[in-house]
């Protein structure tokens, strides 16, 4: 038992920024109702950006979430302005963005691989650090500040949507955007808000994940977009905290199972969830049928 618990300490750590990833994931679907593959590409580069700041120029954990941040910003709010709202003027379908969204995925993939080349990079060797040892489970003091970063930018991010005029305007835009509009309510400005948002959320996911697994790859995002989906709708499709509930859950269920089996089941572990989730319960863990989108 103590080995599981090990993993179930490690599956809270990884599950804490799975829903991360899955929130800024859901709210770019809630404003846009777009399935926003490109985000993947976004994380990937957001990752290679902190890496540059961190170990290519040496300029600390600081300067190197601040790359991360602003490099997702720009790539997801560019994305945006350029690609999504154009067309959505054309009146595009939603299907048709998705599939745009997800060539674009794989030209900015192997752009990335172009400019810091196919081998994974190391982003985090180890060293001294403070580790926390409860019976035979053990969790470092870089792990609890990740932990302790998600907890916080997910209660940051309920506040603003509880509490704040703007949030509660991007709800009301993913519930009826008709509506909204009706209302006079800026419908472009409440997308790009959600992009920079969803966008800033998966730049630090990215470093997270670095500074936990301690390396990188150009193709690191591709596996992180479909785990945000599966999240997403396990979750609640439309709901914003459900799919942070479900890309916690997604996490430990993916990590626990290591006690078990090779790591390279983990993904079909997580689409085997996902069918039995859509068999059983097609509105998710947490979607309630009768709100479209919840908080």
């Amino acid at each position: 038992m103590s080995v599981f618990a090990q993993f179930l300490v490690n599956g809270i750590v990884a599950g804490s920024v799975y829903a991360l990833i899955a929130l800024g994931f859901a709210l770019i679907f809630t404003a846009s109702r777009v399935f926003h593959f490109a985000h993947g590409a976004v994380y990937t580069l957001a990752a290679f950006a902190g890496y540059t700041a961190l170990v290519s120029f040496n300029l600390g954990t600081v300067a190197a979430f601040a790359a991360a941040i602003i490099t997702a910003v720009a790539l997801g709010t560019l994305i945006n302005a350029t690609l999504y709202e154009p067309m959505r003027a054309l009146g595009v379908s939603s299907f048709v963005m998705m599939i745009c969204s997800f060539g674009l995925l794989i030209i900015i993939t192997h752009l990335t691989a172009i400019v810091w080349g196919t081998n994974p990079v190391v982003l985090w060797r180890g060293g001294q650090e403070t580790v926390y040892e409860l019976g035979t489970v053990r969790i470092t003091g870089r792990q609890l500040g990740i932990v302790g970063l998600a907890a916080l930018l997910g209660l940051a991010l309920w506040t603003f949507f509880k509490h704040f005029r703007l949030g509660i305007a991007i709800r009301a835009l993913g519930n009826d955007s008709e509506l909204a509009l009706i209302n006079g309510m800026p419908a472009r400005k409440l997308r790009h808000i959600s992009f920079a948002v969803g966008s800033a959320l998966v730049g630090v996911s990215a470093l997270l994940i670095g500074f936990n697994v301690g390396i990188i790859d150009f193709n690191m995002g591709f596996d992180v977009i479909l785990m945000a989906t599966v999240a997403m709708i396990i979750g609640g499709l439309g709901n914003v905290s459900a799919a942070a509930g479900g890309g916690f859950i997604l996490g430990v269920i993916q990590n626990v199972a290591l006690w078990k089996i090779d790591s390279k089941w983990q993904m079909a572990l997580s689409f085997a969830i996902l069918i039995l989730v859509l068999l059983f319960r097609p509105s998710g863990f947490f979607g309630e049928k009768q709100s479209a989108v919840g908080l």
